[in-house]
C-alpha cells in the first residue's frame, strides 16, 4: 500500500478514536442539515454530508463507515476528549472510520462526501490491519473485478468488513467478464455504459457525479461508450453470503433496495 493511502487509513481510525462518556447523536439527528440518508438496506445506511465554508457541524456519532470524499476542502475535526485534527480532503479520497465521534468544521473549500455505514460492523472489534489489498493467504476468484481486470479496478483500502476499490477508465474502454460482491458503488463522473450480462443480455446504465446506487452480486462485462468511468466502490463482505434477488425488469434504476444484479460497479 503506498504511503498516501496508509495515511488516509490512519486518519480514518484516529478520527474514529473510541471516546468517554455518553454516546453523542445520530449524524441525521444531531446535524440534519448536514447529514442526509440517501440509500439504506438490510446492510448499509449511506449518508450524504454537503457544507460550504464556515459550516460547523455539532458533535454526533457514526456506525464503522467508509467515507468517500466528492470535494476539496480542510476540515477540523474535534473528538469528545477535546482533540483537534485537520484532514484535507479530495475527490477521489476513501477512509474507514472506527467508533466515530465528533464535530467538525469547515476551514476551506467544501464538505462534500459519502459515507458508508456498515451496520454488521456495529459492536464488532476494530478491523485488524487496514491494508491495500486482500488478507495475506486470501485467494480471490479469478472473475473478481481487481483479478480479471487490474488496469482499471484497483483496490485502495481493505480490512475486516470491507473492501473499497477505484475504478477509472476513458471513453471507449471494454472490460472483460468479471464479477463483483455485493456493494455501494458512487460516481464521481459522467458516462454511459453498456453492460452485457452471461446470457448475452445488454443493458445500458448512466453514471453521474454524486450518483450513489446499492448493487447485489453481479457478473457483467462493459463498454464505456461516452464519458468516463470514475467511481469509487465499498464491496460489504457481510452481505456476500447472502442471495442477491433476481434482477427486476427496471434494474437499471437505484432504489433502497438496490439495482438489477446486471448494472455496474465499476
Amino acid at each position: 500500500m503506498s504511503k498516501l493511502v496508509r495515511s488516509m487509513v490512519l486518519v480514518g481510525l484516529s478520527l474514529g478514536a473510541a471516546a468517554t462518556g455518553a454516546q453523542a447523536p445520530d449524524a441525521t439527528v444531531a446535524d440534519p442539515e448536514g447529514h442526509q440518508v440517501v440509500l439504506e438496506n438490510d446492510h448499509v445506511r449511506v449518508i450524504r454530508a454537503i457544507a460550504a465554508h464556515g459550516y460547523k457541524s455539532p458533535m454526533h456519532s457514526h456506525l464503522p463507515l467508509a467515507v468517500i470524499s466528492l470535494g476539496t476542502g480542510r476540515v477540523r475535526f474535534t473528538t469528545p476528549d477535546g482533540k483537534k485534527q485537520i484532514l484535507d480532503v479530495y475527490p477521489g479520497m476513501a477512509f474507514w472510520g472506527d467508533n466515530v465521534q465528533h464535530s467538525w468544521e469547515l476551514l476551506a473549500g467544501e464538505v462534500n462526501a459519502v459515507g458508508v455505514e456498515v451496520k454488521a460492523a456495529k459492536g464488532a472489534p476494530a478491523p485488524a490491519k487496514p491494508s491495500g489489498g486482500a488478507p495475506a493467504g486470501a485467494a480471490l476468484d479469478p472473475r473478481d473485478a481487481t483479478i480479471a481486470d487490474p488496469d482499471v479496478h484497483q483496490v485502495m483500502l481493505e480490512n475486516d468488513h470491507v473492501r473499497i476499490f477505484r475504478a477509472l477508465a476513458a471513453h471507449g474502454y471494454k472490460s472483460p467478464m468479471h464479477s463483483h460482491p455485493p456493494r455501494v458503488i458512487v460516481s464521481l463522473g459522467t458516462g454511459r455504459l453498456r453492460l452485457t450480462l452471461p446470457d448475452g443480455k445488454k443493458q445500458i446504465l448512466d453514471l453521474s457525479p454524486g450518483q450513489v446506487l446499492w448493487i447485489g452480486d453481479a457478473e457483467h462485462s462493459w463498454e464505456l461508450l461516452a464519458g468516463e468511468v470514475n467511481v469509487v466502490v465499498v464491496e460489504v463482505k457481510a452481505a456476500k453470503a447472502i442471495e442477491t434477488p433476481p434482477p427486476s425488469p427496471s434494474s437499471g434504476a437505484a432504489t433502497a433496495a438496490g439495482v438489477g444484479a446486471g448494472a455496474l460497479s465499476g
